[in-house]
């Protein structure tokens, strides 16, 4: 669909009038190409001031409407703190339809920011591709001076939150001061079901998203320090993830390990922020949030020692002591954490990696842990790590050289990667037995948001920044790099309509990210081979370069393995059934360069393209898995069961000879009645923490099949040798 058909789509019909007018610029640039004269510097004068004159339009507008709806909340914040003396119920739900009109038109009004700001960036785009005059350069200067597209709606969003829950929040009454003591009393303490989701969310979905959840939850705000208000809200957050040069818990993290640890730094507004957050996330699967969380402060200046080990605190403890403020217990616990994650930091000799900023509105009811939501937009990561011979953060846990708030150009550009959309995370923390709430279900349901299962902010960043240092590469990229191509001129409100994000589908797309390192040996070959041609000219002589094709070449795929490498069938491969592995045969040039002379003296370069990234999707684990463990387990149950009653039979009726036999007989039926039951519980386990495997298991049958065969052999044997004597 043309981007001037969805500008009538998505445009706001009281609004129709002050949008930018795309469709008559687009025709005026038309009837001025046709002419005969051709596009003329009236025709350029012309355009120039109807584009100037809508743009003056769309920022007027923008300042007036948001003043507008600045004033509309004022009114309706005194109207709320003299309602509650004289309550009646048609009054409040006149008020409450009110602010409904004013967040309705406060998320009309960013549609209204974005649609135009795209429509003027269009128009322009469209007039420097068809026109010998280059308009964007003034233009966009006369685009900052006129900012109407930086409009920040946090403060009037937080505004529209509080008037939603001074009326009462939609499961307590008008009056009920929300506080954790009110709704304790309200929990079920017997048991609680945890989930957690994950959702990506277009941006031009956020304000929509936000004007539906504040509805239905306040807003929390971060301000550690200073007043707790509206004006005073600097929703950043910044974060400093730790790792070493081999990317231990990037990997474990990827792989989503049993244990799997993640140790950042954390701070709330600007890098001036003094209170530093240690903060350590352990993944384990029987907790349905996936993750525990551990958290302490530490103040700016000690934290570089405390990386080191240098600096300790025991201080902050004792003090604790002293205080008497929690148990002995606790603080003991406390100063376990502590110790526990400086010596983690130590011993794996852990060093800044990664920092991600972004902008964090959190909906939550004070101390209610039922519901709660954080949305994320504007994320940037940033390398903090000292690698490829650059110095970055240095000796220092942070580098100093950022700039807050982030802007559109910086000078470490090229250490930076800037993530398109939201990230929206649900946690749920409910009752068992208590159904989601209905308006959350519809959310995340919506076309909203769109499912983004197991992303991680530094995993995405160090995939990105990093790739030439990590051998893993998480599912998702293949999904946000097929989105970026097919969603440049949608303006749907959504994201474009792709598969879900699958381990599959994105296996498969993968592929494209591998093609691009593949394409490194044609351009060396397009490269070296004309240099070496050149270089040799007059001598005759040439360099022939040649491809290896061991990664996914001659219709093998990635991951193909060769006839030759295979493990014979027969006795010959039982040498293997007790190993776990074994040391490849074959070996491979360890230079890229393998260079070698024909008969005819020319020399070869052979070029082995880099190895394919291997991609790690999410471990998904079906009910039927389940049932198939168990009717393994049956079926060993059941042989077990057949050879204790031949053993038994053979005991009670035979000689003495197949009394021998029958007990070898059932001693290996009790063994393999032991070993079933070990082997369904440790599958069990393994299932229920998603663990990759290996599932199989080699040795007790073989070792079963030996005893059954030493005593059927032995019976024959005795039997045999018995009758022979005279």
């Amino acid at each position: 669909m043309k981007f001037g058909d969805n500008l009538e789509n998505s445009t706001y019909a009281p609004w129709k009038d002050y949008y930018v007018q795309y469709n008559d610029l687009k025709k005026q640039l038309e009837d001025g190409l046709y002419k005969p004269s051709g596009w003329t510097e009236r025709d350029e004068g012309i355009f120039g001031a109807t584009l100037d004159g809508d743009l003056t339009k769309v920022f007027n507008f923008v300042n007036s409407k948001f003043e507008e709806l600045q004033e509309r909340t004022t009114n309706a914040e005194l109207k709320v703190a003299t309602f509650q003396e004289a309550y009646n119920q048609k009054a409040l739900e006149t008020l409450t339809s009110s602010i409904s009109e004013v967040t309705d038109e406060v998320n009309q009004l960013s549609k209204y920011c974005r649609t135009n700001y795209a429509g003027f960036l269009k128009i322009v785009k469209k007039h420097d591709k068809n026109v010998p005059y280059r308009l964007r350069p003034v233009f966009m200067v006369q685009l900052k001076s006129r900012a109407f597209y930086n409009v920040n709606f946090d403060s009037l969003v937080v505004r529209l939150s509080k008037l939603y829950h001074s009326l009462g929040g939609e499961s307590l009454p008008l009056g009920t001061p929300i506080t954790p003591s009110a709704l304790t009393v309200r929990m079920n303490k017997e048991g609680l079901d945890r989930k957690s989701f994950k959702f990506w969310v277009h941006p031009d979905n956020v304000m929509e998203v936000k004007t539906t959840v504040l509805k239905h939850l306040p807003v929390v705000l971060y301000t550690p320090r200073g007043p707790n208000t509206a004006e005073s809200l600097d929703p950043s957050l910044s974060s400093v993830y730790l790792d070493n040069t081999a990317f231990d818990l990037y990997n474990s993290k990827l792989e989503r390990q049993e244990g799997a640890q993640a140790i950042r730094l954390r701070w709330y507004g600007s890098p001036s922020n003094n209170e530093i957050f240690v903060e350590r996330k352990i993944h384990h699967e029987i907790n349905k949030f996936g993750e525990y969380h551990d958290r302490f402060t530490v103040k700016e200046k000690y934290v570089d020692s405390f990386l080191k080990g240098e600096y300790t605190m025991d201080r902050h403890i004792a003090k604790l002591r002293e205080q008497g403020g929690k148990s002995a217990a606790e603080i003991d616990q406390y100063e376990e954490m502590v110790k526990d994650v400086q010596k983690c930091i130590v011993d794996m000799k852990l060093k800044p990696v990664l920092r991600t900023v972004y902008n964090r509105t959190a909906f939550q009811i004070p101390g209610d842990k039922r519901v709660r939501l954080s949305l994320d937009s504007d994320l940037c990561m940033i390398r903090e790590d000292n690698l490829d011979n650059t110095t970055r953060s240095g000796n220092h846990w942070r580098r100093m050289d950022i700039d807050y708030p982030m802007g559109s150009k910086t000078a470490y550009e090229n250490d930076m990667t800037r993530f398109n959309y939201a990230i929206l995370e649900v946690k749920l923390e409910l009752p068992i037995g208590q159904a989601t709430p209905s308006w959350v279900d519809e959310l995340m349901n919506s076309h909203l948001v769109e499912s983004a299962e197991s992303f991680s902010k530094y995993v995405h960043g160090v995939a990105v920044l990093l790739e030439s240092h990590v051998a893993l590469l998480p599912f998702w990229l293949a999904q946000l790099e097929k989105d970026s191509v097919k969603a440049s001129d949608s303006m749907r409100g959504q994201l474009p309509d792709t598969p879900s994000l699958s381990r599959a589908a994105s296996t498969a797309e993968i592929h494209s990210i591998n093609s691009r390192r593949s394409s490194i040996a044609s351009r060396y070959e397009s490269d070296n081979g004309a240099s070496t041609r050149s270089m040799s000219k007059g001598k005759q002589k040439s360099m022939d370069v040649l491809v290896d094709n061991q990664y996914g070449q001659n219709g093998q795929g990635y991951g193909a393995t060769s006839r030759a490498n295979k493990k014979p069938f027969g006795f010959k491969g039982l040498g293997g059934v007790f190993k776990r592995g074994g040391k490849d045969n074959t070996s491979r040039a360890s230079s890229s360069l393998n260079p070698s002379d024909d008969p005819d003296g020319v020399p070869k370069i052979k070029i082995i393209p880099p190895k394919p990234k291997k991609v790690v999707g999410p471990l998904k684990v079906e009910a039927k898995v389940f049932f198939a463990n168990e009717r393994t387990f049956l079926k060993w149950m059941n042989f077990a069961v057949l050879l204790g009653t031949i053993g038994v039979s053979l005991f009670n009726a035979a000689d003495n000879i197949g009394r021998f036999a029958g007990i070898l007989l059932a001693i290996t039926g009790l063994l393999t009645l032991i070993y079933s039951i070990w082997l369904y519980e440790r599958r069990l386990t393994m299932l229920r923490n998603k663990d990759p495997g290996p599932y199989d298991e080699p040795v007790m049958p073989t070792l079963m099949c030996v005893c059954m065969l030493t005593a059927i052999s032995l019976n024959f044997y005795l039997k045999s040798n018995v009758k022979s004597k005279p």
